[in-house]
């Protein structure tokens, strides 16, 4: 986890890569409450990339630089893009699309998808076009989800398990009592 002195580091280069910006002690001190369950690493690399994106003309914020983090861990997991998982549910069909067929997936997340749209459905389906569209609308979903989870501060995560919230790894009992409260 980033320390103190690393995240005014990160901030010392960013007011140095953005002269405008009158980055003080306060800011260092907002920026290392919002930033230190983050790797040391991890934050210099994705302040690194914030200040070498093209067009970039103000300091990344604290949600930036966050944003940022994720980026370079969903890069580096090598997480499927919406048509690439697309692809790998087609070629699941091909090889295990028979009715004992158990498919094998890359990732939770495309997982998830197949389950929540229907692994059979997706298997009998004669409306590829269709299909295809609401797969890959359902796992982006899945991946925004999942990264907006993952960059919870631990703080914020907390406070909304506590309070019952349900997120994407809760147990599927949140799920059922989050829709039945729903329908009432």
């Amino acid at each position: 986890m980033a320390s103190h002195s690393d995240v005014a580091k990160v901030v010392a280069k960013l007011s140095a890569a953005y002269p405008n910006w009158n980055a003080n002690e306060y800011t260092i001190e907002v920026y290392y409450e919002d930033l230190k369950d983050i790797s040391r690493d991890e934050l210099e690399f994705a302040a690194q990339h914030c200040r070498t994106e093209i067009g970039r003309k103000f300091a990344p914020s604290v949600g930036e630089l966050r944003g940022a983090v994720a980026d370079l861990r969903r890069a580096s997991t090598n997480l499927p893009d919406s048509y690439q998982a697309w692809q790998e549910v087609q070629k699941q069909i091909l090889e295990n699309g028979g009715d004992y067929g158990i498919p094998v997936w890359s990732n939770s997340l495309v997982e998830e998808a197949v389950r929540r749209m229907g692994w059979r459905n997706l298997r009998m389906s004669e409306d590829q076009v269709s299909d295809r569209m609401r797969f890959l609308q359902c796992y982006e979903q899945l991946v925004e989800r999942a990264t907006k989870d993952e960059m919870l501060l631990p703080e914020v995560r907390e406070f909304i398990e506590t309070r019952g919230g349900r997120l994407l790894n809760a147990p599927q009992e949140h799920m059922k009592q989050l829709a039945a409260r729903m329908t009432k």
